[in-house]
């Protein structure tokens, strides 16, 4: 599988193609393609040279270089590293000249302490200048992963030099630019690009290299305290390069030159370009790339806001749960529901027989005609009298044949509605206290009694002759009622009269016989003396006969 690293300088675009299988890299072939002309020029003549080499529609690395971007150390305040993505990017509105919300951004956290202010280094590219490189590498049928920086991807070349952890200054050459930046172990602290021209040569183009480079050791001490730099690594196996390690270590300085060729990724079959050291990021980017380390600044995946993945499993099992729970209680109400609308149904259905039954046909009256042919009977029982009845409670209530005698008596039904039956008494009084009496304990049936007073007769026992109009009124519950404990009250008395009726009558016989028995006793005394004077005078009769 192709792999590709480019890099695009004014007029030049620098190639590496690598082919890659699994974790390993072998960088077969480097190269550059000019740039003359349109974009879509450049992007034919770039995707001519990839063809070529073997290299089309592959996957690719963009490296851009420090004067592409711009870069800023920003101090934020404490937060936990995964809100600082936020929190750069909304402080590094104030602190960038140019950029905006369209700007491809990016950082790298100096330090891991979430709880004491932060250095980060933040770096943005506008969207202008990375469109220009994408649409080209894209327009030339590669497909772009990562959009990284130069100085970044320098420093994964030699990342296995660095891990002694002393603090260096790394020099990369590039053309008509350099790169200086002060590393830490692995950390990358500070770079800055220093524009060296093209028509400077020999002594004059190292003493202006050497001369920014002590600019930059003499600034690093606000970065590095205490700590000084002792050690400089230089890209670039060249005549440069030569009087670069010579002239640093006349000034008592570690010096390593650095070939970027001359690294285990790179097939010693290759041919080596002119100027070499253009392709040190390039190398080292893919280096990188296989050994899945993450490019710390990548305008295409650049860092987010890290969003803290829950355990969901026990929620997620309660909720399947009740979810389960409500579908069983749902089928089971629906179920019950259909059942209990089934037997309404049947219900109403049969209700509905029953009142086509109760309201009747030709053939079988309703139930209401019933109801109302009973209804006529029922007023006729109620209006019906029993005469015997209400002339047994007249008899009942008139006192004692000692008190009243009745003369004459007669009963009737009123045909008209709303008048009650009547009896008519006429009736001999011995007294008017007599009268009173009989007229309160006819009340008390109830009757309805109004009375007249007739001629008073010349009988002596029952001088008073009174008319008597005795109307029956309704029997309602209260009057049931009332005649239900005047009953129990005459009950009562009656029994506690014959009660006492039994008694006398059982002392009268008593006393009977106990008069009996003394009688009889009287009578068989002079039986007896009577018997023995028989005796003496049959026997003086025997003697004397």
């Amino acid at each position: 599988m192709a792999f590709v690293a480019l890099e695009f300088e004014d007029d030049q675009v620098y190639v590496a193609a690598a082919k890659t299988a699994g974790k390993r890299a072998e960088i077969t072939h480097l190269f550059s393609v000019s740039l003359s002309g349109s974009d879509e020029e450049a992007a034919q003549a770039l995707k001519s040279q990839l063809s070529k080499h073997g290299a089309s529609r592959a996957d690719a690395i963009v490296v851009v270089g420090r004067s592409d971007v711009e870069m800023r150390e920003i101090v934020v305040p404490p937060a936990p590293t995964r809100e600082l993505p936020d929190m750069v990017r909304f402080i590094a509105r104030n602190e960038f000249a140019t950029m905006n919300d369209n700007w491809a951004f990016d950082f790298v956290p100096l330090s891991d302490d979430e709880s004491s202010s932060r250095k980060v280094i933040a770096a943005g590219i506008s969207p202008e200048r990375k469109t220009q490189v994408t649409s080209i590498a894209e327009s030339a049928g590669l497909k772009i992963k990562h959009l990284v920086l130069r100085p970044y991807a320098a420093v994964d070349l030699v990342r296995e030099r660095l891990s002694d952890g002393d603090c260096r200054l790394l020099i990369d050459q590039n053309g008509d630019k350099s790169d200086l930046t002060i590393v830490d172990g692995t950390r990358l602290l500070a770079t800055r690009s220093v524009r060296v021209p093209a028509s400077y040569e020999g002594e004059q183009r190292i003493d202006a290299i050497i001369t920014e480079a002590k600019r930059t050791l003499a600034s690093s001490r606000k970065i590095l305290g205490d700590r000084t730099i002792d050690k400089i690594t230089i890209f670039g196996h060249n005549e440069t390069g030569e009087s670069l390690k010579e002239k640093f270590e006349a000034l008592g300085k570690d010096v390593a030159l650095i070939n970027p060729l001359h690294v285990n990724s790179v097939s010693n079959r290759i041919q080596e370009p002119q100027n070499p050291e253009r392709y040190a990021a390039l190398i080292g980017a893919i280096q990188n790339q296989q050994s899945n380390h993450p490019h710390l600044i990548d305008f295409v995946n650049p860092r987010k806001p890290i969003i803290e993945k829950r355990d969901m499993s026990k929620l997620y099992l309660y909720g399947g749960i009740a979810l389960a729970a409500f579908l069983l209680a749902s089928i089971f109400g629906w179920y019950t529901l259909r059942q209990d609308s089934a037997d309404n149904a049947k219900l109403q259905a049969k209700l509905d027989e029953l009142r086509t039954q109760n309201a009747g046909n030709e053939n079988r009256p309703g139930v209401d005609k019933i109801f109302a042919e009973v209804g006529k009977i029922d007023k006729w029982v109620a209006s019906d009298v029993n005469w015997l009845e209400e002339i047994y409670q007249y008899s009942d209530k008139a006192l004692t044949p000692d008190d009243t005698i009745i003369d004459t008596f007669d009963a009737s039904v009123s045909k008209r509605e709303g008048e009650r039956p009547k009896m008519t008494i006429t009736s001999k009084l011995a007294s008017v206290q007599i009268e009173k009496e009989l007229l309160k304990s006819l009340g008390d049936r109830p009757f309805l009694v109004s009375t007249g007073r007739g001629a008073e007769n010349d009988d002596e026992t029952y001088p008073l002759t009174t008319n008597l109009s005795v109307s029956l009124v309704d029997r309602s519950d209260d009057w049931i009622g009332a005649v239900d404990e005047k009953a129990a009250d005459f009950i009562n008395a009656r029994n506690e009269r014959l009660a006492q009726e039994a008694a006398a009558l059982q002392n009268t016989e008593q006393n009977t016989e106990q008069d009996t028995e003394q009688h009889t006793e009287t009578e068989i005394a002079p039986a007896e003396s009577t018997g023995g004077a028989a005796e003496s005078n049959k026997a003086g009769t025997t003697s004397d006969e």
